[in-house]
């Protein structure tokens, strides 16, 4: 990636990484993974690029590793073209009607931006977020607008920059996330009713007690339409999961979901089973 986002002066944050460019620490290779990049960049750079190959090393451990490699990685796993798309400007997407309610998600969403650069930077940055995501709106005007798509978005203009950004934002919203596009919420309610069976598989002992709590799913709503963006506070986490849905069938966040709550099962057994108590454990991932 280029040094486009480098900025570090005056800081937006008192996180350890204040003083440290945050794309040359997401860029440093461990050592443990040298080897593993190395290969990725063979993938990339070759005539004859082995998408399988890429795919296998992506879900495995470690994804991608680091935000030079997905720059075009996650592309080649998306099959897209390299079209330079252009943005809509300023003054058309400010006169969408969803103009204002995704302005304030986007300067509410500041935790999500990376530690040790400037507010300036910043709202360079969330004017970039903004523009990505009215345009994709305005591009496919059947498409609404969702609290937790600006999560997705900015993990993308973070990592690979605005246009790559649009053009996986596009891409996704024809695919991956266009059932939270639909102008209500029904098939995204429908799709998370899977979960439950997935955890009856894996312990029906846990299934049970989490259907007597009452609980519902609706704790694991902001997991799955913000690929869990929204709930981990580490950048390199989340794109690390990004690696992998990316490299996955779309419906692959139903089993993550269903694993992560049947990996918690002991706290989940020794709460009390009551829709609060079981909530309170539920809605909290530990980093």
């Amino acid at each position: 990636m280029t040094t486009d986002h480098e900025d570090s002066d005056g800081n937006s944050s008192d996180s350890s990484y204040s003083k440290v460019d945050f794309y040359e620490v997401m860029n440093e290779v461990p050592e443990n993974y040298k080897s593993k990049v190395d290969e990725l960049n063979r993938i990339l750079q070759s005539k004859n690029q082995d998408i399988n190959r890429l795919r296998d090393l992506a879900i495995s451990d470690g994804g991608l590793v680091i935000s030079l490699v997905r720059l075009e990685a996650w592309k080649l796993l998306l099959n897209l073209p390299n079209n330079d798309e252009q943005l809509y400007p300023l003054e058309i997407i400010k006169d969408h009607p969803e103009y204002h309610q995704v302005d304030m998600d986007v300067r509410r969403c500041l935790k999500r931006f990376p530690p040790g650069i400037s507010y300036e930077k910043i709202g360079i940055l969330q004017k970039e977020l903004i523009a990505i995501i009215l345009s994709v709106i305005k591009e496919y005007p059947d498409l609404k607008y969702y609290q937790g798509y600006h999560d997705v978005a900015v993990t993308f203009l973070i990592e690979v920059g605005q246009k790559e950004a649009y053009s996986i934002m596009k891409h996704l919203s024809l695919h991956h996330l266009k059932e939270f596009l639909k102008p209500t919420m029904e098939e995204t309610s429908y799709l998370l009713l899977h979960v439950f069976p997935l955890i009856k598989k894996l312990d029906p002992e846990l299934e049970n007690f989490i259907e007597k709590s009452g609980i519902g799913t609706i704790f694991a709503l902001p997991w799955l339409i913000s690929w869990f963006s929204h709930s981990l506070d580490q950048h390199s986490k989340v794109v690390r999961l990004f690696d992998f849905f990316l490299a996955s069938p779309k419906e692959i966040i139903l089993y993550v979901i269903a694993q992560l709550i049947n990996a918690r099962r002991d706290e989940i057994l020794n709460t009390e089973c009551d829709m609060a108590c079981v909530h309170m454990v539920l809605s909290k991932i530990p980093e």
